[in-house]
């Protein structure tokens, strides 16, 4: 989750901030989060970065959420947050959205959909979904020697 804001506070350049809201839903285990920005845009950061002003929307958002790319200059970054949020978002059967500017990225267990639409929005909206239940997620390095329970 600290992968969503930090990506907004680094990437947006927006000048008020963002804004976040989210709601557990118990019984029907959920946790659905919001966040928005109104900053410059992951296309336009992607645009800007690989100096193709005319790249489509739904493209630059794929080229976002690839394993390796990043918008930091020199390479700084690391080029793992948005691929690692998608692998984490379909291991476990939730739903992450993504409004940018013109583009549209839908990321669930079934796969991954990225569109340019006609309508615009100034900045980012992500909407993620995770499912709350009893099945704990980390990374295999993180795997204690002896079992949690």
């Amino acid at each position: 989750m600290w992968e969503i804001y930090a990506n907004a506070f680094e990437h947006s350049h927006s000048i008020v901030g963002i804004f976040s809201c989210g709601q557990h839903y118990p019984n029907k285990k959920r946790l659905d989060l919001t966040v928005v920005d109104f900053g410059v845009g992951i296309p336009s950061n992607v645009r800007m970065f690989v100096q193709n002003e005319s790249l489509p929307a739904d493209r630059a958002l794929e080229w976002a959420f690839q394993a390796g790319n990043t918008t930091k200059p020199n390479g700084m970054g690391r080029g793992m947050g948005l691929d690692l949020l998608k692998e984490f978002v379909r291991l476990n059967k939730g739903r992450l959205e993504v409004f940018s500017h013109d583009g549209y990225a839908r990321i669930d267990e079934k796969g991954e959909k990225y569109e340019t639409r006609n309508s615009m929005f100034e900045g980012t909206i992500l909407n993620i979904s995770l499912q709350c239940d009893d099945k704990h997620y980390c990374f295999t390095t993180e795997v204690p020697d002896t079992p949690l329970f």
